[in-house]
């Protein structure tokens, strides 16, 4: 991590720049213009609930729903400083990225979160 240049620094995060040499993971986080953002994916929602994945992924499938996504950070305003410094990477709409090990394109979804477009 200290060989990457930090981008960006407030008092929630640190920005760094993007990785290209290896594949993000779900608890990676994107610096996204101005927003923070979280991955997610129907697999690793299923297995924080105690479900079994490949009936969730049956389920997103026939309701037609995304099995991956980027879900915007809610903000929040707190009276007591949290000392603890996240991290995140720099992206952009339209950059191409590996999550788990495949390659998506990452476009803007009807809602406030993004969705990630497999290639």
């Amino acid at each position: 991590m200290a060989l990457r240049k930090i981008v960006n620094s407030d008092a929630t995060h640190k920005v760094y720049e993007p990785k290209w040499n290896c594949s993000y993971i779900p608890s990676d986080q994107l610096y996204i213009d101005g927003w923070y953002y979280t991955f997610g994916d129907v697999f690793s929602s299923a297995l924080k609930n105690g479900e079994f994945p490949l009936d969730a992924l049956a389920r997103a499938e026939k309701f037609e729903n995304p099995i991956y996504w980027l879900s915007r950070n809610p903000a929040m305003i707190s009276a007591t400083r949290n000392e603890e410094v996240e991290v995140a990477y720099k992206a952009k709409i339209g950059d191409t990225i590996q999550y788990i090990g495949k390659t998506f394109t990452i476009e803007k979804a009807d809602n406030f979160n993004l969705k990630l477009v497999e290639v």
